[in-house]
């Protein structure tokens, strides 16, 4: 069954204004393939922990082929998809003395071609497959390396110093508090945290976290956990627990990134009064004895509330950009509502301080507008549940500037209605975006609509 994007009719108008306009848009939807071969393995008592597998083996074949030239000029073979191991040493895992691994080949990606030699001894991690459980699979982004080489030494005097088996597993994780680069690093280890685990029987063991936030413990039985950090009233982070699966002699790892429970948060409104729900705004340190960072803030939610989370203790102004062609000429625009910074109110926010109850009035001559529309498909019938999004605003005066906000959307109703907001004195484009079976979709660029102090919103063509 084939989808397309349909080509839509829209019809809009300004709230309270007589002019209507029409626009026709399409978008086709293709589908697209994207790998990358920036991958990173853990240390050996990980990877241990993680596979279902782990022995060395020599490998007997595979049934994809590829040829590639090595250093010394001489071109050779190398093989994958589903590759034969005999099992000469086993670590762990339930598998017999020949056992088939499934190995990406990598062909026609940014990794390269990747596959194994046949008739080499190998160290391989074998993992087990989300989709199918009977399946193995290794590859480039495992610690699976020919077993004499100088990468698999660290591997071997690991794999052949294992305790005994039923000794139990470990556990390491670390945390650490994004501090927004405000203190010239983007994180701060966390020290003097407990940290609780809890097993399926409900007994806790209980950690502290050292002066580098990690944390440590050992000769656990195997089994699932859940990882629970106790942190204090000033931080938080976004889930409160992580549950981990301990493997016998394995080691198991996680890690918390914390957050600053530190926050400013407020509304933002025209001269009139009137929200605007998308507006970025900053948090700019001032602290005389550090260099100036900041701290991203955005409106969100109803109402033009706006909330800068994550705050790290100091102090600061709170501004909005407003952006010009040329970005060298952006302006900051400051609270409570002035473009020069030694007017700007600073606030002095502590340890998980919150900053409440602002009102961030924008410059006179960007005022909140109100767009309506109707869309409709090419065959008449309104296009209910379709994406109607505001983008790539720009100055509509000469040498003017824009407000930096994100875009906005909606969805529309059932009679394929909708409403946007917008600012007089900017211009933008208008995009439609929905799908509808057996629709044929034409190419036709979409038309902009101009908001402008002088003649609100109207409708014009490319």
């Amino acid at each position: 069954m084939a989808w397309y994007t349909a080509h839509l009719i829209t019809y809009f108008k300004l709230k309270n204004a007589p002019f209507i306009g029409i626009i026709v848009f399409c978008f086709l939807s293709m589908p697209s393939i994207a790998r990358a071969c920036s991958c990173a393995t853990g240390d050996p008592p990980a990877e241990f922990n993680r596979a279902k597998a782990v022995f060395i083996g020599r490998m007997l074949g595979g049934t994809e082929k590829l040829s590639f030239t090595d250093n010394e000029g001489k071109v050779r073979q190398i093989e994958a998809g589903a590759v034969r191991f005999s099992v000469e040493e086993l670590f762990k895992g339930n598998i017999s003395k020949e056992v088939t691994v499934t190995i990406a080949s990598m062909k026609g990606t940014s990794c390269g071609d990747y596959g194994l030699l046949r008739g080499e001894l190998y160290v391989v991690y074998a993992y087990e497959s989300e989709r199918d459980k009977k399946i193995l699979y290794s590859g480039v982004c495992t610690r699976t390396s020919v077993a004499d080489s100088k990468y698999t030494k660290e591997d071997l005097d690991f794999l052949r110093n294992l305790p005994a088996a039923g000794t139990g597993g470990n556990l390491r994780g670390r945390i650490w508090v994004d501090v927004k680069e405000i203190d010239g690093g983007s994180a701060k280890p966390l020290p003097n945290v407990k940290v609780r685990i809890r097993g399926d029987d409900e007994k806790v063991i209980v950690v502290t976290t050292n002066e580098k936030g990690e944390f440590e413990a050992k000769k656990i039985k195997a089994g699932t956990y859940r990882v629970e950090p106790q942190l204090p009233n000033q931080y938080y982070i976004d889930e409160d627990s992580e549950a981990v699966e301990i493997a016998d002699r394995g080691t198991a790892e996680v890690g918390f990134e914390a957050y600053f429970t530190g926050k400013a948060e407020g509304r933002i409104v025209d001269k009139n009064g009137a929200a605007f729900n998308s507006i970025f705004l900053q948090f700019l340190s001032v602290d005389a004895q550090r260099k100036p960072r900041q701290v991203t803030g955005h409106s969100e939610g109803e109402n033009g509330e706006f909330s800068v989370e994550g705050v790290p203790p100091g102090e600061y102004v709170l501004f909005l950009e407003l952006q010009h062609e040329d970005y060298n000429r952006n302006r900051k625009y400051y609270y409570p509502g002035t473009f020069k910074r030694r007017e700007a109110k600073v606030f002095k926010v502590g340890l998980g301080g919150k900053v409440k109850g602002l009102k961030f009035i924008l410059p006179g001559e960007f005022q909140v507008r109100t767009v309506e529309g109707q869309v409709f498909w090419t065959d008449g019938k309104p296009a209910a549940d379709v994406e109607i999004i505001l983008l790539c605003p720009q100055s509509s005066r000469p040498n003017g500037f824009r407000v930096e906000f994100s875009p906005t959307s909606v969805r529309t109703d059932g009679e394929g209605k909708f409403k946007l907001e917008g600012f007089t004195g900017e211009e933008y484009w208008l995009e439609a975006r929905g799908s509808k079976e057996g629709y044929k979709v034409d190419s036709l660029d979409g038309n902009k609509f101009y908001s402008k102090l002088d003649q609100k919103i109207f409708i014009v063509g490319n």
